[in-house]
């Protein structure tokens, strides 16, 4: 009875090995039943049947010779003097070394992305200067905004009560002075060119030869400064100082190499000029500055040297 137990539980642990593959490891093999034509295996993962000893010899043999191999490796190290720490320092280094190489390509990654958005950032700017560029050369454009200095031909009038001594001892005579002496006097202008015409063709022709007559006279050939350069004839309207609504500057005005623009005309402006019966030197009584001066509108020529508005903002940016 005994023994029909002992060959079922075999039965049932050849049918698992049966579903379990046949790759067994044999230094781990145990012996779990030996009879003359049957033996029973069991490793960590896998129960076998070896069903005749041929097989089973078939597997001792196989499980020395790897043990032949490993003592073999054994001894080819031993032999060769390689230490086997070196080697694990060895791959260490170089997984390290891996590791570094990886963080180098990260980082070039990383830098490489920053660039394009550098790139990105600067063919932005590029071509925001460019539509700058070619607002401001814009030679179809008829009204320009300019700003720059004029220089009219009469200064603000400063006047002033000073004492001077009489002729009488002790007793003074107040006197009218102009602070502001001199004929000339430069403000600080803001205003607007409208082209009328556009002489750009005519600067830049050929000067070679001139026509008097039936007669063609050479002349000198100049070497132009830049064909590209654009001149027109226009009218200009501006204000200047610090009351813009009592300053006017109007006149014709002549703009030439792109940006600057040459105006001669007219300053309208308020001043405080001396009534009529008093001049400078004049000598006053019981008057007061306010009894003998009062505003008027005067007409003063000027001439003006401006600059392009979008050039100026081109050149601070």
């Amino acid at each position: 009875m005994r023994n029909k137990y002992l060959i079922a539980l075999v039965i049932s642990m050849a049918a698992i090995a049966a579903a379990a593959q046949d790759t067994v490891r044999l230094r781990d093999t145990i012996v779990l039943y030996h009879t003359d034509t049957v033996v029973l295996h069991r490793t960590d993962t896998v129960v076998m049947r070896v069903v005749d000893s041929t097989m089973l010899r078939s597997m001792q043999e196989r499980e020395a010779l790897m043990a032949e191999k490993e003592k073999f490796y054994k001894e080819i190290f031993t032999k060769s003097g390689v230490d086997q720490n070196k080697i694990e320092a060895e791959r260490d280094r170089y997984r390290h070394l891996v590791d570094s190489l990886n963080n180098m390509v990260r980082a070039a990654e990383l830098e490489n992305v920053r660039k394009e958005e550098a790139n990105k950032y600067l063919t932005q700017r590029a071509k925001d200067a460019e539509a700058r560029v070619a607002e401001a050369t814009n030679r179809k454009k008829k009204v320009r905004a300019i700003q720059g200095i004029a220089m009219r031909f009469y200064r603000t009038p400063n006047w002033e009560v000073r004492l001077q001594p009489a002729v009488e001892a002790g007793t003074y005579n107040k006197v009218l002075r102009n602070r502001n002496a001199g004929n000339i006097e430069f403000d600080f202008v803001t205003g607007a060119s409208v082209m009328l015409w556009d002489l750009t063709q005519y600067f830049n022709k050929d000067l070679k030869s001139v026509k008097i007559g039936e007669t063609n006279i050479k002349t000198p050939e100049l070497r132009k400064f830049d064909q590209d350069f654009a001149y027109d004839l226009g009218i200009y309207v501006g204000f200047g100082g610090s009351n813009l609504f009592k300053n006017f500057y109007v006149g014709p005005s002549f703009r030439f190499v792109d940006f600057f623009y040459f105006t001669v005309g007219v300053n309208i402006a308020e001043y405080n000029v001396l009534v009529s019966g008093y001049e400078e030197g004049s000598v006053l009584k019981s008057e007061t500055i306010d009894d003998v001066t009062a505003k008027s509108w005067l007409l003063k020529p000027f001439l003006a040297l401006s600059i392009d508005l979008d050039f100026l903002s081109y050149i601070k940016k």
